[in-house]
């Protein structure tokens, strides 16, 4: 090979562009190709050919055979090129300790290597130190990672290795999120995709990418964070990188969790799962399960989510992670809280928490879980409130002050401190700790908000001593107190897109209209919290606010009376006082809903403005000659109703005996649909039905075309709608089918 030939393939190889190194060796004559040294070089451009792929067994084959040539010739410098891509190459796959054993066999060949250059000794060096920081950053072992990904920032820049010092700088950056320094990790990806621009280095672009959107996503830029990701997979995705594509799905599902588009989220982290499954990476699977059952969990699928989580706890290599661990064991300790398990929860919590004790890192950024000694402490504190289980309080108070006051710098766990003070206060139900803890609440809410969570539980925990201080001595003063609480709580959840938060908020403001006895807001205020729980997948939460709704129509007379009587505001509140507390209301998960099941009636497509019948089908035998009848009654209805129907869609149900009908509109068409039993499930069918009727080519137009010319719909177009009926209501159960009279 010509020396110029052999400068450029060793350009070639320090701008990371393996491939086009390979290239040239491809070019060059075949007897030449065979020389010993050529040999060795193909192999090494081999491996990181395959590490960039995500090939990482065919990496780890490959430098085996470098290894096991350069041992018979007598190459030492061979085989430690061999144990660095045997290194990076298992790193992928989550073999730790093998990689620090051929760190170590590494770094003894060198030693024993007499002449060689310095800056050619320092590069190994510096490339053995590296490597190092990585198996600890990977384990978390987080103060070793750092200190020696700075001394191969060190090494490399005063050898000025440009593309050596591009990895460590990016490393440095990650080990710096992940606890917490945000602006130094920033400032260390910015030098860092500097550098691989200049190399047109493309995975060191790649990386840069990736982590900078991991920063803007923790920093809350969650629009910033997706076009980083979108900017790496339009360089990744065409060429299959299937590593840096997961972790972009990961950034990804992360923001849109955050925007509360859960559907969405969980699209990613399937996407980003079904890679990681098919490189072997058990870490990464691990951590994609994580997220998939925590979108379960916000989905109040708590089935789904435990089965994911499990998955987990099964996994030898979860076993040895000494900080993911501790994350997957506090969320599944809050899950077991959160349906009543409390001996288990606490068991989880009190795991992780032995396994974190001990490590210099308070607060860990791990993915989209912040795992902390702190929180943990915070979520024993309360779930042993919620359990009735006084006995530890103040042990776990006092430690989490210890650790307060040792980070007094980081006030976000200095707020955590006073707001669990707050907390054990209000829990010892005396009148001078509630004040106590008013006091503490109020200096929160009024801070700057660091952690929305406790600023928005602050909130909450302070309406309900609010609601207590109604209950005591009736001033309606205190209520305007609580709807400007409310007003905040709203505001916050709209623009931090906390539709959760939104949806309880929605729900919260409809039981205070009922106890002012506004029955049309707080109808309007449940529709819009269901709506809101609907379109971001919070099943649960729908389901209870649809159930709450059909009880408040079940005694719409009940109330009625009670408006009629003047009945006083105390009087109201003693009876339904705890209807009124967060932790009494949506957020309990406790409780065992009830079967959610409809049972088919009727179901009619009518036009918004005159009720004419374009469309009806009956489900069940009825005393009726003439299915305008019924659209007729559903027309006059809508007609009643018309504002709140056509501008805010504040009612979509309305109870008729002991039928239930539910409204969706679609352009200039109403669909009613009539039922007996649960709401939940049929305006989930309809708007099934409407969805499905939308993915029919001019189906809607056919629809309009018989309005205007005062039409009925074609048998092709009322054959196809009968099709998608029978498919949409399809749970019907024959045996339930009952004679109805109207």
């Amino acid at each position: 090979m010509s020396e110029n030939q052999y400068n450029l393939v060793d350009n070639y190889i320090s701008r990371g562009k393996f491939k086009k190194a390979l290239e040239i060796l491809d070019s060059i004559g075949n007897k030449e190709s065979k020389s010993d040294d050529l040999i060795l070089l193909r192999k090494y451009i081999n491996i990181f050919i395959y590490l960039d792929e995500g090939e990482f067994l065919k990496g780890s084959v490959e430098s085996d055979k470098l290894i096991k040539q350069s041992k018979i010739l007598n190459n030492p410098l061979g085989e430690i090129n061999g144990l660095i891509g045997k290194i990076e190459n298992i790193l992928n796959l989550g073999k730790y300790h093998e990689c620090l054993d051929l760190i170590n066999n590494g770094e003894n060949i060198l030693k024993k290597i007499e002449k060689i250059p310095l800056d050619k000794r320092k590069k190994k060096e510096s490339y053995l130190i590296f490597l190092k920081g990585r198996v600890y950053s990977e384990k978390f072992m987080m103060m070793k990672a750092l200190k020696l990904f700075q001394k191969s920032v060190e090494i490399r820049r005063e050898i000025v290795d440009k593309m050596g010092l591009m990895f460590s700088l990016l490393n440095l950056g990650w080990v710096n999120g992940s606890i917490g320094n945000f602006t130094i990790a920033k400032e260390c990806f910015e030098e860092s995709l500097s550098i691989a621009e200049e190399l047109d280095n493309e995975v060191g672009i790649i990386w840069n990418l990736i982590d900078l959107g991991g920063i803007e996503y923790h920093l809350g830029n969650l629009n910033q964070s997706i076009s980083y990701a979108d900017d790496c997979l339009r360089i990744s995705e065409p060429k299959g990188y299937k590593k840096s594509n997961a972790f972009c799905y990961d950034i990804k599902g992360h923001c849109y969790n955050a925007k509360g588009e859960l559907n969405k989220s969980l699209s990613y982290y399937k996407k980003s799962l079904a890679l990681r499954t098919e490189i072997g990476y058990k870490n990464l699977i691990a951590q994609s399960y994580y997220s998939i059952g925590n979108i379960y969990s916000q989905k109040g699928e708590l089935k789904k989510s435990f089965a994911y989580y499990k998955k987990i706890l099964k996994m030898p290599e979860v076993k040895e992670d000494k900080i993911s661990k501790p994350a997957y064991l506090t969320t599944i300790g809050n899950l077991y809280g959160d349906i009543g398990d409390f001996q288990k929860s606490k068991s989880f919590l009190i795991e992780a928490l032995e396994l974190l004790k001990g490590n210099s890192s308070q607060i860990f950024y791990f993915l989209n879980f912040k795992v902390s000694i702190a929180k943990i402490y915070h979520y024993l504190i309360s779930i042993s409130i919620n359990h009735g289980e006084l006995k530890y309080l103040e042990e776990y108070l006092r430690e989490l002050q210890k650790i307060s006051e040792k980070y007094n710098k980081l006030k976000q766990i200095d707020q955590l401190y006073r707001f669990d003070k707050a907390l054990i206060q209000m829990a010892n139900n005396r009148l001078m700790d509630i004040m106590g803890s008013a006091i503490i609440l109020r200096g929160l809410i009024e801070e700057d908000m660091i952690d929305y969570e406790i600023t928005t539980e602050a909130m909450k925990k302070l309406c309900e001593i609010l609601i207590n201080e109604l209950e005591l001595t009736g001033d309606e003063r205190i209520l305007n107190e609580i709807g400007y609480l409310s007003e905040k709580l709203l505001y916050i959840a709209q623009s931090q897109n906390l539709y959760d938060l939104l949806a309880e908020i929605y729900f919260f403001k409809a039981e205070i209209s009922l106890l002012n006895l506004d029955l049309h807001s707080t109808r309007m205020f449940l529709t819009k919290a269901q709506k809101t729980a609907n379109i971001y997948g919070l099943k649960r939460l729908a389901t209870k606010i649809s159930n709450k709704h059909d009880i408040l129509l079940a005694n719409i007379d009940e109330w009625e009376e009670i408006i009629k009587k003047k009945i006083p505001l105390q009087e109201r509140l003693k009876k339904r006082r705890n209807e009124f507390l967060f932790s009494k209301m949506v957020r309990y998960k406790f409780d065992k809903l009830p079967e959610v099941i409809d049972f088919p009636v009727y179901l009619v497509i009518l036009s918004a403005y005159d009720g004419h019948c374009l469309y009806s089908r009956s489900f069940q035998e009825m005393n009726i000659s003439d299915g305008d009848l019924i659209s007729g009654f559903i027309s006059a209805i809508n007609l009643f109703g018309k504002e709140a129907f056509s501008s805010t869609g504040s009612i979509n149900r309305i109870k008729h005996g002991e039928y239930l009908i539910v409204f969706e509109s679609k352009e200039e068409f109403l669909f009613g649909y009539v039922f007996k039993g649960q709401s939940y499930s049929a305006i989930i069918k309809l708007k099934n039905f409407i969805d499905v009727l939308s993915t029919f080519e001019n189906l809607f137009e056919r629809f309009s075309f018989s309005l205007l010319s005062h039409s009925e719909i074609s048998k092709e177009t009322d054959f196809t709608v009968d099709q998608i009926v029978e498919h949409i209501f399809s749970s019907y159960n024959e045996e339930n089918s009952e004679k109805i009279n109207l």
